[in-house]
């Protein structure tokens, strides 16, 4: 990158270049060089992303990249989760995540250069089925991080859909979350699931007695009153958990704690079996009238790359969120113009990065723009993508600045540095002319 100092001499060289240009050349001629100059540089500051729905900007400031076009569930999906799941059943009317969505994502990834860039942060939104069976007010937003199996990617997509949410006028929220751990603890989860309701055959209704045959874990989540009853007493998926499936989950929740996010334990969140494991959650809207809607499903996939045959091993996550648009919202214009991020946050440690995701909300609610490699945890590697997109300064937060409650922002070009208190951030950033 070009010094600061010499592209400043280049800047008023160009200027004088203009002033002796305007003495040879008609005054019209040259204003509207200048007027085409001027928005040439102006358009170099925002990125212009269309046919996407508005509430994608607050994943934005999260990382995620818009796909250019919804996210289309093909037939080849289609059979391949049927691969997986023979008995797969697909609403298109659900929140819930399914598992031809997450199939169509991994192909997206694979064939658009995801060795190239890992993790990898998408959104889009998702076609599902004829347009005459969709919901003409209601949008589905998929997001996904592949590739990475830090938890503050699960917490990272939490805060999305909860701050996406919130902007779009919902309120009341409650998350909800829960554990069911690896393929190993699952497993032992079910079997001994299926051993207590076997044990209790008789007080379940006819049709749960079938289900049973099936797959216990249906019952976790089944309605009728006697199901309801026994399910008190049955067996948790977190009693089953590893040790390294507990201090992922112990660490998202410290996440969630850091971000004051008020969260409860649903032990009968257990996602789809076929693909789901570790993390799973979801976000309910409470109603007037005491009702309760669900806007926001998500859960990890760690093992479904391979199950399709990639050549590596892709853990993931990811969160549908439910958009529900009237008449007049629906005929808004679908852009976003987003300003280019002049800061990069680095963080080291992980009480540091407890903190980043509560300073990047701090910013987005302020609309200055970061870039940040959260899932990262070596130096190096976040250096390395910060030198690549030529940001002109950083905001450094070490395990001592997290204690201390305060940043470094340092130039990227001169090495100049300073420290600045958390509280004044934003303010800090915005004399600077970054916000």
């Amino acid at each position: 990158m070009t010094p600061l100092h010499q592209r400043l001499e280049d800047k008023q060289i160009s200027r004088r270049g203009d002033r002796a240009f305007e003495t040879l050349v008609a005054p019209v001629r040259a204003g509207k060089k200048e007027s085409e100059r001027h928005k040439t540089s102006h358009a170099k500051l925002f990125i212009e992303y269309r046919n996407i729905d508005p509430a994608v900007e607050t994943a934005l400031y999260y990382g995620f990249t818009p796909l250019p076009a919804p996210l289309l569930i093909t037939k080849k999906d289609k059979d391949a989760a049927r691969g997986i799941d023979e008995e797969i059943k697909s609403d298109i009317y659900s929140i819930t995540p399914m598992l031809e969505e997450r199939i169509a994502m991994l192909r997206y990834a694979a064939e658009n250069g995801l060795k190239e860039e890992q993790p990898a942060m998408f959104c889009a939104e998702v076609l599902t089925g004829p347009p005459i069976r969709r919901k003409a007010d209601q949008r589905r937003l998929l997001f996904d991080i592949i590739g990475t199996r830090s938890s503050i990617a699960d917490a990272t997509l939490i805060q999305t859909a909860l701050a996406t949410l919130r902007e779009c006028a919902h309120e009341n929220l409650t998350l909800s979350i829960n554990s069911v751990g690896d393929r190993e603890s699952m497993s032992q989860f079910v079997r001994e699931l299926g051993n207590y309701y076997r044990k209790h055959v008789t007080a379940l209704p006819q049709s749960c007695k079938t289900q049973l045959k099936k797959s216990p874990f249906e019952l976790l989540t089944c309605a009728h009153p006697e199901c309801r009853a026994l399910f008190e007493e049955a067996p948790k998926p977190m009693g089953f958990l590893g040790d390294e499936s507990r201090r992922h989950f112990r660490e998202v929740l410290e996440f969630l704690e850091e971000l004051e996010i008020p969260y409860k334990i649903d032990h009968a969140l257990g996602g789809n079996r076929s693909f789901a494991n570790e993390t799973i959650f979801d976000i309910r809207e409470t109603m007037p009238d005491g009702t309760s809607q669900r806007l926001s499903y998500g859960m990890r996939y760690d093992n479904l790359g391979k199950r399709l045959g990639l050549r590596s091993e892709l853990p993931s996550v990811g969160v549908n969120v439910l958009l529900v648009r009237d008449k007049r919202e629906r005929k808004e214009r679908r852009a976003i113009r987003f300003k280019k991020p002049l800061v990069f946050l680095l963080q080291l440690g992980f009480y540091a990065k407890l903190k980043s995701l509560r300073v990047i909300e701090m910013l987005r609610k302020a609309h200055i723009p970061i870039h940040q490699a959260l899932c990262r945890d070596k130096l190096v590697s976040q250096l390395s993508v910060a030198d690549r997109l030529k940001i002109p300064y950083s905001i450094i937060l070490g395990q001592r600045e997290a204690l201390e409650n305060c940043a470094i922002i340092r130039n990227t070009e001169t090495r100049a540095q300073e420290t600045v208190r958390l509280d004044n951030l934003v303010e800090h950033l915005k004399k600077m002319k970054i916000g």
